[in-house]
């Protein structure tokens, strides 16, 4: 074992000390380990993973949303559909890198450490950019590998200040390049760290690549020869760390040499560096939410610019008008900037409807158009626990298939119940006479007696919708929708959506079944 490979494991030990680190670790290696690209469920076990965090599934469909993914821009409403619309690890990779983007900011009161996230990104889209302008195939996989590229960097910028007080104070005193500095002070280089925790995460060998630096003589490397995953990333990078460490009237000094240097595989022109920089950084700006960016941060990022040719100077007017601007009392008219739950419910209800309608008017498979029917519901009414049932053609049993929420996969694994005409409990009356119930409260005198006996344990809900799947007279299956409150109430608009998608379903069966 080498001495690099000793000081990165007693590193990655030292950082499972820190507070939330386990925990953030734990989250990725999940995401990672558990939904693999092999396997028929696997789109439905990575949705199931984003989906349980609101937070983390609202700003990954944005980023799905946005200019990044070009055709595709505003037309994906669950991520089920970016899974397949995207690819299954570029979702799995833009979750990974929000989820720890995100730490950074919300943990640190670093302002150079925020700066450095900010690069991350404009990085990922600049390189993406610059792909498409060379005519680079797969320019939409570079985002990510640039945006990882400085990961090492950033976990030390985090988890190792001191060390990395000392890397800053090396560059400044001495002659040496930021690899020396940064073996003299954390004991391995920044790539090395990177690329360590990167392996134990189980991210892909795409970002280990975009991590390592290039041997004596890549950089010179033309045409076909050019190992993109590894040099754009790199290159990328370097551009942005020109707007971020060099004076501006120093910029284009910089980004000359630096063009020099890659001349031979990215053979691009000055001023068209400086206008896909400008456009980057106008995209940026759309991602204010994503990245929760505050009106600093977007003046910041105007600065970035190869363009600009002097740092204003801030007076303290100014800069008390800054602080005060945080405490103004907005005018009450005016319209607000997020929107309640229930709007983004409604709005996810209606975008969800429409863009399964989409993908029904051309070649799908039942599998895609059940996944996103159940997240549309799950988002868009705000039930605990989701779970589809179909028969089992082998016995009198409906047996649940698809699911979302707490013990849903125990569930989904090996929960059925017996399906009965003469039966008169909820489930089976909804089925035998093709209706649609809604309980508000299943303990009600009016009410508890219909409840059937399985009814209990991981599968139970005090407030719960069933919703029959017939086909041509056959109990075909069943949708079921559980609240952990009794007394929770859905409104007309909410029976109509889940009435449309439960439709859409049986439609989907039928064309499914018709076409085989």
């Amino acid at each position: 074992m080498n001495q690099s490979h000793t000081t990165v494991k007693e590193l990655i030990a030292r950082m499972q000390n820190e507070k939330n680190f386990p925990a953030i670790s734990q989250h990725i290696t999940e995401l990672n380990s558990k939904a693999s690209p092999t396997g028929e469920s696997s789109a439905n076990e990575l949705a199931a993973l984003i989906l349980r965090d609101y937070s983390l599934t609202s700003r990954l469909l944005k980023v799905a949303n946005s200019a990044m993914y070009g055709q595709f821009s505003g037309t994906i409403s669950t991520v089920s559909r970016a899974v397949v619309v995207l690819g299954f690890e570029q979702v799995q990779l833009t979750a990974a890198g929000l989820i720890f983007f995100e730490h950074l900011q919300d943990k640190s009161q670093s302002h150079y450490i925020k700066e450095a996230v900010l690069s991350a990104f404009l990085s990922g889209i600049l390189a993406r950019d610059l792909a498409k302008n060379m005519d680079i195939k797969g320019w939409e996989n570079f985002y990510i590998g640039a945006m990882f590229h400085n990961f090492g960097r950033l976990l030390t910028m985090y988890y190792f200040q001191q060390e990395f007080d000392v890397y800053q104070q090396l560059l400044a005193t001495e002659d040496i390049d930021e690899e020396t500095a940064a073996r003299r002070a954390l004991g391995v280089s920044f790539a090395d760290l990177g690329i360590g925790i990167a392996n134990s995460w189980g991210l892909p060998e795409q970002i280990v690549v975009s991590m390592k630096a290039p041997q004596d003589g890549e950089q010179k490397e033309e045409g076909k020869k050019v190992k993109h995953h590894q040099l754009l990333p790199r290159f990328a990078n370097e551009l942005c760390d020109i707007t971020m460490n060099v004076p501006p009237d120093k910029r284009l000094e910089h980004l000359s040499k630096l063009l020099e240097k890659y001349r031979k595989p990215y053979p691009v022109r000055q001023n068209e560096i400086v206008n896909i920089m400008d456009a980057a950084i106008k995209e940026m700006q759309k991602f204010t939410e994503v990245l929760r960016l505050d009106r600093t941060d977007l003046a910041r990022l105007d600065r970035r610019s190869f363009n600009v040719t002097e740092e204003p100077s801030i007076t303290s007017e100014q800069q008390a008008a800054a602080t005060l601007h945080k405490f103004e009392i907005t005018d009450p008219d005016q319209p607000p900037h997020r929107l309640t739950t229930a709007e983004e419910r409604k709005q996810h209800l209606q975008g969800g409807i429409q863009e399964i309608t989409n993908v029904m008017l051309d070649d799908f498979t039942l599998d895609e158009i059940l996944s996103m029917i159940l997240e549309t519901i799950y988002r868009g009414i705000g039930f605990n626990r989701l779970v589809i049932f179909f028969k089992d053609p082998r016995s009198d049993k409906m047996q649940a298939r698809y699911g979302l929420g707490p013990n849903t996969a125990k569930i989904v694994e090996n929960f059925s119940f017996p399906i009965d005409s003469k039966a008169n409990d909820l489930f089976n009356t909804a089925l035998n006479g093709n209706k649609d119930l809604y309980i508000g409260n299943i303990s009600d005198i009016e009410i508890r007696e219909f409840k059937p006996t399985w009814f209990v344990g991981s599968i139970f809900s005090p407030s719960l919708a069933i919703y029959p799947i017939i086909i041509n007279q056959k109990r075909i299956g069943l949708i079921y929708g559980g609240h952990d409150e009794a007394g929770e109430h859905l409104d007309r608009e909410q029976l109509n959506a889940m009435k449309t998608l439960r439709n859409q379903a049986a439609l989907a069966i039928k064309q499914s079944f018709a076409g085989s």
